[in-house]
């Protein structure tokens, strides 16, 4: 189960972004402290600078909370530090700290397996590493040797960071590294729940997808007219088994029949 989402804002237009999500939303002093005491385990944030620095400043007493906030704005030093004295973590977007688009940032952060996708990240040169912020707004900081190409694929290309397909991917130029193999390799709890998935889709549509894919040496790119995004959802079992033009270009490009797909 993700972590609450609260949106700070004075006019609710960040909240009208996540759609059937319906974020808590926090517009006063009031609010926000009724928040952060409604959700004494944490919860995701996002919120505009000026308004969380005005109204948090206007509350009687302060301490570090478990909460973690995304900030859209560009706060000043001082205000940066601020907020970092109550929550457990501040992420701003910037020219070091780069994030998803709006749009897609939105989703990610509306999504109920946030944790599983990434909203943004920064490479760190000095600790050879590239630090990946999940979308609940935990960090994980993955070293540049775990990202290996493939025989005669393309090399990571650590000054060509970015994260795409709404969370879903790592690019690093021409080279890209899934969320969840990054996630299974990093994260414990992840592959203990991934293993369990495993098992429980062994004969599903969507696995045998992965498995026939995997053989073929495919990614989720290489798949004409469809997106990864679609076959990361098919893969996962969020859509149980596709028909007509989706399981026809799945099928041609496997080389297979389309009712042989099932049987990988």
């Amino acid at each position: 189960m993700s972590e609450p989402l609260v949106v700070v804002e004075e006019n609710h237009g960040l909240a009208a972004h996540f759609g059937a999500t319906k974020p808590v939303s926090a517009s006063s002093p009031e609010q926000i402290h009724s928040a952060m005491n409604r959700f004494v385990h944490g919860a995701v944030w996002v919120a505009r600078a000026g308004p969380i620095v005005k109204w948090l400043a206007a509350m009687d007493s302060l301490s570090m909370t478990p909460h973690r906030l995304l900030l859209i704005g560009s706060p000043k030093a001082p205000e940066r530090a601020f907020l970092r004295a109550v929550f457990e973590s501040v992420f701003v977007p910037d020219d070091e700290m780069k994030v998803l688009a709006f749009d897609e940032l939105f989703e990610v952060l509306g999504s109920e397996h946030r944790a599983n996708l990434f909203v943004g990240g920064a490479v760190a040169p000095a600790a050879k590493s590239v630090v990946l912020i999940r979308g609940n707004l935990t960090a994980l900081a993955v070293p540049f040797s775990w990202f290996v190409a493939r025989p005669n694929g393309p090399k990571p290309d650590f000054s060509d960071f970015a994260i795409i397909d709404s969370g879903q991917t790592i690019k690093l130029g021409d080279y890209e590294a899934a969320a969840d193999a990054v996630l299974y390799e990093f994260d414990g709890e992840f592959r203990k729940q991934e293993r369990k998935r495993r098992i429980s889709m062994d004969k599903s549509f969507g696995g045998a997808l992965r498995r026939l894919r995997l053989q073929r040496g495919l990614s989720r790119d290489d798949f004409p007219g469809l997106s990864a995004k679609t076959i990361a959802r098919i893969e996962r079992g969020d859509v149980k088994e596709p028909h007509g033009d989706t399981l026809t270009a799945i099928a041609e490009r496997l080389g297979v029949k389309p009712d042989e797909i099932a049987s990988f």
